[in-house]
């Protein structure tokens, strides 16, 4: 399949695309508005829910824009380097579940977008949240390492 056909289909399918899609490909967080799908031998998410996914892409924005200065970025695009974007995708959430009271610290994150209700309704403006301590998270997250080939 061509790049440009592929980018196209993909696009079709998920016209809603879900912007956590890095942390759930990489088995680290889980959303019960996202819908998985299989294209060529890619697979990806697209969410449920148009209102949910505009949330989720205001608050990854955010952590994205507050993450600047710990990835030596001047500015921040659309989306950051892989590597880059699941250290602030993975490490900004685990963070977020950390200013809410968890002491889980490496736990799977069961539902992003429960989790994103939650921090609204403690922190009623996503502006107000503290931002300084989620991306401590962010810092110290470390993506897998992958194996060593025999």
């Amino acid at each position: 399949m061509e790049e440009n056909e592929y980018k196209a289909v993909y696009s079709k399918i998920a016209e809603n695309r879900c912007v956590f899609e890095k942390a759930l490909t990489n088995n680290q967080c889980k959303c019960h508005f996202s819908k998985h799908f299989c294209l060529a031998d890619r697979e990806g998410y697209s969410c449920g829910s148009r209102e949910v996914a505009a949330n989720c892409r205001n608050i990854l924005e955010k952590l994205r824009e507050n993450s600047k200065f710990l990835l030596k970025l001047h500015e921040v695009g659309e989306q950051l380097p892989h590597n880059m974007e699941i250290r602030v995708q993975v490490g900004g959430l685990r963070g977020l579940r950390a200013v809410l009271g968890s002491d889980e610290k490496d736990a799977l994150i069961t539902d992003i977008r429960g989790l994103i209700e939650q921090a609204e309704l403690q922190y009623n403006d996503m502006d107000a949240l503290p931002y300084n301590e989620i991306v401590q998270s962010i810092a110290s997250f470390q993506a897998r390492r992958r194996g060593k080939s025999k």
